[in-house]
C-alpha cells in the first residue's frame, strides 16, 4: 500500500491552437508520495553548507584550525556561552559549521532546549540511526547519579572523568560510538559500579545501543582510566599522610615523629570452576572453599587505597606480598621521599602474613597480633598488644568495604563468564576510582 498525499489544484495558461492564451484551472488530487532514494521525503545525504555567512564562517573556521590549534576551542567557548545564557540554539547552528568548530560534542548533553522539544524515536537496538540521547545533563539529579554510577553528584562524576583524561577536554569530549560523550561516561562509570544491570542485553536495552560498540566504549575508557591510575603514585608521602589522615589516628601515632604506616589485607573475587585439573588445582582456595582470584588491598592513614595485582587463589597471604612486590615498592618509595626518606614503612598485617623476616631484610617493620603457641593463653601484656593491633587494623576492613561497593567486582565471574584479562583491569581501574568517590 503506497503512502498518498493531497495536492492542490492550481490555474495556469496556455497558447491554443487560435493563437490566443486560455486559462487552465486543474483541481486537486491525490498523490503517491516518492519514497526512493531521490524522491522529496526522503533525507538529504548530505548537510547543506548553508546560506552565503554560514559558507563565510565555515571557511573562517577551517582556516583557523589549520593554523592555530586552539580555534576550536575558541569557537567553543563562544558558542557554548550564547547557548548557556539561551541567545541561541543548537540547532539553528549549520550541521557543516558545527562539526568544522567542534560543537557537535555538546549535542544532546547542553541543548536542554532543543531536546526537549523533538519527540523521543523509537528505533531498534543496533541502528545507528538518529535518536533522542537516553541521558540528558538535567535527568543527572544527585540521587540519580548515586544510584547507577556510585558518585555523589555529576560534579564528582565529571571532576573524575576529568582525571582520568588527564586535563584533556578533547579525550572527554571523544565519542567511539553513536552514544554522546556523556552517555558514553555514565555507561562506563555505570558498568564499573555493577548494580543496575549484570547482563549485556540490560545495557542495550537502557542505551539503545548494540553491544559490540558498548564494549569497545568500555575497554577505551578503561584503557585512559588504567594510564591514570600509573600515573598517580603508588602511596601518599609521610607528610600528605599526616595532613589528610583523621585527627584520632594523631592519638595514636605522632605526626611528626610517628611511623610510616601501611595496611594490607587480602579478598577474593570469586571465578568459575576451570575443567582443567591444574587450573583448578592453582585457582582453589581453602579458605574461601572454591576458586578465586586472591585480591590484596593496601591503606595508608590517609585513606589512599591501592589494589594489588590479582593472583591465583592458592597462594598464601605471605606469597602475595611477594609476588606483587610490595616490600620492594615501599622501600623505592620511602628512599624517594625527600623530607622523610629516614623513616621506614611499617605494614600492618593479621597473622596470615608470615613477613617479619622480609620485612627486616628490606629495612622495614611489621605490627601485627601476638601468635598462640599451642593453645597457652596470653599473658596481659600480648593481649593489649594485640588489641592494639586490631584498633589500628580498623581502618583496613573500610579500604575492603570500599572495594567491594563494586557489584561486578563484589560478584566476580560467579553469574557471568567475563574475560579474566577485562576482570584483572576493572579491579585495578575500580580501587583506583574508589580514592575519589
Amino acid at each position: 500500500c503506497h503512502k498518498e498525499e493531497w495536492v492542490t489544484g492550481k490555474s495556469t495558461s496556455r497558447k491554443g491552437l487560435d493563437g490566443k492564451q486560455r486559462r487552465l484551472k486543474i483541481g486537486g488530487f491525490w498523490a503517491p508520495v516518492g519514497t526512493g532514494g531521490k524522491g522529496f521525503g526522503s533525507p538529504t545525504k548530505s548537510p547543506s553548507k548553508g546560506i552565503g555567512r554560514d559558507r563565510q564562517l565555515l571557511r573562517f573556521v577551517s582556516e583557523t584550525n589549520e593554523n592555530d590549534g586552539f580555534g576550536s576551542v575558541l569557537q567553543q567557548s563562544l558558542k557554548m556561552e550564547e547557548v548557556a545564557t539561551r541567545t541561541q540554539q543548537l540547532d539553528d547552528i549549520n550541521p557543516r559549521v558545527m562539526a568544522a568548530a567542534g560543537l557537535g560534542v555538546h549535542r544532546g548533553a547542553w541543548d536542554f532546549e532543543s531536546q526537549t522539544d523533538h519527540p523521543k524515536v523509537d528505533v531498534k537496538v543496533g541502528k545507528d540511526e538518529g535518536n533522542r540521547p537516553c541521558i540528558l545533563l538535567k535527568d543527572l539529579v544527585p540521587s540519580e547519579v548515586k544510584r547507577r554510577t556510585g558518585f555523589r553528584d555529576v560534579h564528582m562524576l565529571l571532576s573524575f572523568a576529568m582525571v582520568a583524561c588527564n586535563g584533556s577536554l578533547e579525550n572527554l569530549f571523544a565519542t567511539t560510538s553513536k552514544l554522546t560523550w556523556l552517555e558514553e561516561w555514565v555507561f562506563f562509570f555505570e558498568f564499573m559500579y555493577g548494580r543496575t544491570a549484570i547482563r549485556w542485553a540490560e545495557y542495550e536495552h537502557n542505551f539503545k545501543c548494540s553491544q559490540k560498540p558498548l564494549r569497545r566504549v568500555l575497554h577505551i575508557k578503561l584503557g585512559l582510566q588504567k594510564t591514570a591510575r600509573n600515573r598517580w603514585p603508588m602511596v601518599a608521602t609521610y607528610e600528605e599522610d599526616a595532613k589528610f589522615r583523621r585527627e584520632h589516628w594523631n592519638e595514636h601515632f605522632d605526626p611528626q615523629t610517628g611511623i610510616r604506616a601501611e595496611m594490607i589485607d587480602a579478598s577474593e573475587l570469586v571465578l568459575p570452576s576451570p575443567s582443567d585439573a591444574e587450573l583448578q588445582r592453582s585457582l582453589f582456595s581453602d579458605y574461601y572453599g572454591g576458586p578465586v582470584a586472591k585480591a590484596g588491598i593496601c591503606n595508608q592513614f590517609c585513606s589512599w587505597i591501592r589494589g594489588l595485582p590479582l593472583c591465583t587463589g592458592r597462594i598464601t597471604d605471605s606469597q602475595l606480598v611477594t609476588v606483587t612486590g610490595v616490600l620492594e615498592q615501599q622501600k623505592t618509595f620511602a628512599e624517594a621521599d625527600d623530607t622523610h626518606s629516614h623513616i621506614p614503612f611499617t605494614d600492618i598485617v593479621d597473622k596470615g602474613f608470615k613477613i617479619a623476616i622480609s620485612a627486616v631484610l628490606h629495612g622495614q617493620k611489621v605490627m601485627q597480633p601476638n601468635y598462640s603457641k599451642g593453645g597457652v593463653q596470653f599473658t596481659g601484656i600480648e593481649t593489649l598488644e594485640s588489641a592494639c593491633v586490631a584498633v589500628v587494623r580498623s581502618g583496613n576492613e573500610r579500604a575492603v568495604k570500599r572495594c567491594k561497593m563494586s557489584w561486578f567486582i563484589k560478584r566476580g565471574c560467579a553469574y557471568q563468564l567475563w574475560d579474566i584479562n577485562l576482570v584483572c583491569d576493572i579491579w585495578e581501574a575500580w580501587t583506583f576510582q574508589v580514592n575519589f568517590m
